[in-house]
């Protein structure tokens, strides 16, 4: 039985509108079930509710599993997260498209070809594109708004600015 890190945040909203995040982090057992922690989230929520008088207008449960082992552990030469990889997916219950990002999307032959998202099914892509199109036993692959990815769209390169605004200070005595 191991622990998995998980974050609980409550967003509270007061009488003006302004909301304020409550982060509480704690350890749950890997074995449980999403009932079971469900059920202490909902104990949880309802003890944090009777403690303010804004109201809760969502929760989030957050887990941190271990990342698996023989993933990259440094960022490859060259990477940049602005070079980003979008798949476009349709989704059931709407005729919206799903796009997900991929932040530094590799280089690599097999990822990209010249300017081009390489699709076959036994490369990268292909490979991440099967996954999340076929449905899993634990696992459904949905867009914000929880409804099921059903099929895959295209794919497109796009850069993402990710500039990191300098620190603002103040020397003032």
């Amino acid at each position: 039985m191991a622990q998995v890190p998980v974050r609980i945040s409550a967003t509270v909203v007061d009488e003006w509108g302004i909301e304020a995040s409550a982060p509480f982090y704690g350890q749950a057992n890997d074995a449980s079930t999403i009932a079971a922690m469900e059920t202490e989230l909902s104990a949880f929520l309802t003890a944090l509710d009777a403690t303010t008088d804004g109201y809760i207008k969502s929760a989030r449960l957050t887990l941190f599993p271990s990342l698996p082992t023989g993933i990259k552990t440094a960022a490859a030469a060259g990477s940049r997260v602005e070079q980003t990889g979008l798949l476009g997916f349709s989704a059931s219950g709407t005729s919206k498209r799903y796009t997900a990002d991929i932040p530094a999307l590799s280089n690599g032959a097999t990822v990209m070809s010249g300017d081009r998202i390489v699709l076959t099914g036994v490369d990268p892509i292909g490979v991440l594109v099967a996954l999340l199109t076929t449905v899993g036993t634990v696992l459904k692959w949905c867009n914000a708004h929880n409804q099921q990815i059903t099929q895959f769209i295209d794919a497109l390169v796009a850069y993402h600015k990710k500039r990191k605004q300098l620190q603002r200070s103040s020397f003032e005595l």
